[in-house]
């Protein structure tokens, strides 16, 4: 009966064992992930499945040379309304790619200062901004400046371009040119400094003489229009 009465002893202690041991045992600190970090995008961008996601070598003089060496020839940077801005003395012609014209917008008699705005029908801040631009140019030509806008789609999908237009787009009143081939927008994208394919929306100023003088990559606002109209005096 000795080893029953052992038995039961060794029985309660191990028992007891699991009940006191929490109490001794030291507790565990632990340390609290720092909360994640939330960034603030200034633009709103968007990318497409098109495009080698390379830009073109750019030549010798062209533009995309002068934006290449931004801060040291030519362009620099220039704060939040553009990305690259150029003055008249530094200022070159820029190459307009061909494609389909597939609306007009208001004619003017005089030479206008040129919005191009480089969109598609997939990318869902392009068509955002896209009425506020209109109405913009509408108010600048109002105040009796020339300013043309000129919607430049890189879509792929013409159905999608052409539903667009005919629906929520009818309204938007502009150029809209329609640059269907690639090698037509790797030119232009190599010429106005950006990727290929770049993150659209893509905004780009031309003068009345046809030189670019600001380039900005991603959306805009209507508070950063109205900057560009003190700026480069549309309304004068």
């Amino acid at each position: 009966m000795k080893w029953f009465g052992f038995l039961l002893v060794g029985a309660a202690l191990g028992v007891l064992f699991l009940f006191v041991y929490p109490l001794l045992k030291p507790a565990e600190t632990t340390t609290a992930a720092p909360p994640p970090k939330v960034q603030t995008l200034e633009r709103v961008q968007a990318t497409g499945p098109t495009g080698t996601g390379e830009a073109p070598s750019p030549e010798k003089g062209s533009l995309a040379e002068v934006a290449k060496n931004a801060g040291t020839e030519g362009a620099a940077p220039s704060g939040p309304l553009c990305d690259r801005l150029f003055n008249e003395s530094n200022a070159r012609t820029l190459p307009m790619p061909k494609g389909e014209k597939v609306r007009s917008g208001p004619q003017f008699g005089a030479k206008p200062w040129t919005w191009i705005n480089v969109w598609a029908a997939w990318c869902k801040p392009c068509k955002a901004e896209m009425p506020e631009i209109a109405a913009w140019a509408s108010r600048v030509r109002q105040s009796g400046g020339a300013l043309r806008v000129l919607f430049l789609s890189v879509d792929d999908d013409e159905r999608q371009l052409r539903k667009f237009l005919s629906g929520e787009g009818a309204a938007i009143a502009g150029d809209y040119l329609w640059v269907q081939e690639e090698t037509e927008r790797a030119g232009f994208y190599g010429n106005i400094g950006v990727g290929n394919p770049p993150t659209l929306p893509v905004q780009a100023l031309l003068d009345p003489q046809g030189r670019l003088r600001c380039v900005r990559v991603g959306s805009i606002t209507g508070k950063e229009l109205d900057e560009a109209t003190k700026t480069f005096g549309f309304g004068r």
